[in-house]
């Protein structure tokens, strides 16, 4: 295989690495942050319905519309629901505008993903096509060395994360929201009654966990496969 032809396989192989990792990150994130069982569980957890001052079956009423608006299966937020005694609009303005925001970001996370997943098909096939039999150590070796570049970011904010979470909460709406109406009041505004900080804490960690169980596991799968690869060729040589 010429120099060319090396470099051009090896930079295919960490683009495929690195667009697995990325859609690997978002299922993740997938699994969790629209999850109707982890919400009720959280609410029952962090006595949600009580604080909120909502009936239990108003409360899921209220996070299935909102679940299925940020999905883009539902055109508005408007519900009314008894909240203290009083029958009313659960969602203001402010909180509805945001959701804007949020539904937008979700859906264009979700978009990156199956991008993402096609990529490394397409880019899987190509590189198959053009290094035969070396294209999967090529690839597992690039995923290893991706990986580890990649398990230094996320060790580094899962770290600022777990020491300080209302900066890592703060900066990442600057990173993603243009403006500052993820900023709401916890004693008027019923959405970030039913996700307080703790509630995003709990959902953090719980991403972690599952993203880094499945990225180990494939790094397991790659070092494993590169092991074999060496193997089979040393016994060529001998």
């Amino acid at each position: 295989m010429g120099k060319r032809k090396t470099a051009f396989t090896a930079v295919i192989s960490a683009t495929i690495a690195l667009l697995l990792i990325m859609a690997l990150l978002i299922i993740s994130i997938e699994m969790f942050a629209l999850n109707e069982q982890f919400f009720d569980r959280s609410y029952q957890e962090l006595g949600t319905a009580d604080h909120i001052g909502i009936s239990e079956q108003g409360l899921l009423r209220v996070t299935q519309k909102l679940l299925d608006y940020t999905r883009g299966e539902d055109e508005n937020l408007d519900i009314r629901e008894e909240i203290r005694g009083e029958q009313r609009e659960v969602f203001g303005q402010r909180e509805k505008d945001h959701m804007v925001d949020v539904k937008h970001l979700y859906l264009a996370a979700r978009g990156v993903r199956t991008a993402a997943l096609i990529g490394v098909i397409i880019l899987a096939a190509l590189l198959f096509l053009l290094a035969r039999v070396k294209a999967l150590p090529m690839l597992c070796k690039a995923f290893l060395t991706v990986s580890a570049f990649f398990l230094a970011a996320v060790m580094t904010a899962g770290l600022w994360a777990a020491v300080d979470f209302s900066s890592f909460w703060t900066a990442f709406h600057h990173v993603f929201f243009t403006n500052d109406l993820w900023i709401l009041d916890p004693r008027t505004d019923v959405l970030i009654m039913m996700v307080p900080q703790q509630f995003f804490s709990d959902l953090v960690a719980r991403i972690i966990i599952r993203f880094a169980s499945m990225f180990l596991a494939l790094n397991a799968a790659a070092a494993a496969g590169l092991y074999y690869y060496k193997q089979r060729l040393k016994k060529k040589q001998n």
